[in-house]
């Protein structure tokens, strides 16, 4: 998976996955959260157009991102969920733990 980053403010950044988000790729994710932490980020949205397949360590990776940000829905947002990730967290009921947008354009919107 390639993971890529672009500031939208100094405090919010959208985060592109590129690939499965899975057991080989979850701790690269829960890495990339880390380090925005550190560089003072305090909103993150996940572009998710790109990701054709999540499992549970996907998922986990997810909600460990939604935790080292603060535990709140507003500081991690997941953009454009593709059919298999939108089932995933409907069936999970993880639909109501994040706040998903269909376009990362109304996920940019919602921004503090």
């Amino acid at each position: 998976m390639e993971i890529s980053h672009e500031a939208v403010t100094e405090k919010a950044t959208i985060v592109a996955f590129n690939g499965a988000l899975n057991a080989r790729s979850a701790e690269d994710a829960k890495q990339t959260f880390r380090d925005l932490v550190e560089k003072g980020v305090k909103q993150v949205i996940v572009n998710l157009a790109d990701v054709p397949f999540i499992d549970s360590s996907g998922l986990a990776a997810l909600v460990s991102g939604l935790k080292t940000l603060g535990g709140e829905p507003a500081n991690l947002k997941l953009a454009a969920p593709q059919s298999q990730a939108r089932l995933l967290f409907e069936l999970t009921m993880f639909d109501r733990v994040f706040e998903i947008h269909d376009e990362l354009d109304d996920a940019k919107k919602s921004l503090n």
